[in-house]
Order: structure tokens, then C-alpha cells, then sequence
């Protein structure tokens, strides 16, 4: 395989990627309530997810017509190992499966600590706290400034234990 077919096929993979995140974020935007508003609190989230989806198409379009550029030293998964790219893709796994299962501060966490393993942390200590650090931050800012929805998780509910960050 040539090196520019490597690059259509990596940015196909990309695009892909980037439109099942898209349209999951769409799903989710229709969770959040809506009010009499001229611009509600799922304007933001729908407005994110849909811009996700139309850049998703439009890397599908630049590798479709050919035009996706020139391959650059370090692009890609050429000169990276399977281990790692399992890994990464892992992550995203997890950071579904805990949004699902336990909300998305634990989500944060938890995803925070396994890319930092990922790329070679192993300072357990600056981990969990720089987990816990950007958890809250994310916290306060998206669910408390922002107001947007804060789902439960299906397995446990972790808002009870978060509240206090959004001052719910």
C-alpha cells in the first residue's frame, strides 16, 4: 500500500470516528430539557455534536476526492505499535462504558488516569489527582456555569456525590 493510499484510509478511519462520536453527542443532547428560550440549554451541546458530524463528513469528502494532502513524518500509526493504538482506543472505550455505567465525572477520571498510562505516567499519586483536579473543573464548568445536562449512571448515580460542585 502506498503512502498516500495509507492517508485516505487513515482519514477515512478518522472521519468515521468523528461521526459515530457526532451523532452519539446528538443523542445525547435530546436528554437535556429544553425551556421557552430563544437559545435553551441543549443549544450549545446540539450545536457541538452537529459540527462533529459535519467535520466528519467533510474529512470523508477530502479522502473520497483525493484530497486529503501530503503524508508528514509522524502521521498516522505508521511508526506507533499496536500495543499503544489499542490503548487509545481503549480509553475511549472506557470513557463510554463509565459515562454510561457511573456519569461522567467518573468518566473523567478514570480517562484521565488510562491516557496518562497510555503515554507513559506512572506516578499514581499525580494521576488520580490531576483526575480528580480536572474532574471537578469540568464539573463546575460544564454541568454548574454551562448547566448542561448531567445524566445518571445506569449502574449508580454519582450526581449525589457531585452536587456539591455545581451547587445543586
Amino acid at each position: 500500500m502506498g503512502t498516500q493510499d495509507y492517508k485516505i484510509k487513515v482519514e477515512y478511519g478518522v472521519s468515521a470516528i468523528v461521526l459515530l462520536i457526532g451523532v452519539f453527542f446528538i443523542f445525547q443532547s435530546f436528554t437535556i430539557e429544553t425551556s421557552r428560550e430563544a437559545v435553551g440549554p441543549r443549544t450549545m451541546p446540539l450545536w457541538l455534536a452537529i459540527a462533529l458530524v459535519l467535520g466528519g463528513l467533510w474529512l470523508a469528502i477530502r479522502a473520497f476526492t483525493g484530497r486529503a494532502g501530503d503524508l508528514k513524518d509522524g502521521y498516522g500509526f505508521l511508526e506507533s505499535d499496536t500495543k499503544r493504538i489499542a490503548m487509545v482506543v481503549g480509553c475511549g472505550v472506557l470513557f463510554v462504558s463509565l459515562f454510561w455505567g457511573f456519569g461522567y465525572f467518573t468518566a473523567i477520571i478514570a480517562t484521565y488516569c488510562a491516557m496518562l498510562y497510555t503515554f507513559g505516567v506512572r506516578n499514581w499519586g499525580w494521576m488520580i489527582g490531576g483526575g480528580l483536579v480536572l474532574a471537578v473543573i469540568f464539573q463546575w464548568l460544564f454541568m454548574g456555569i454551562m448547566l448542561l445536562n448531567d445524566p445518571a449512571g445506569a449502574i449508580m448515580d454519582m450526581r449525589p456525590f457531585t452536587n456539591w460542585i455545581t451547587g445543586a
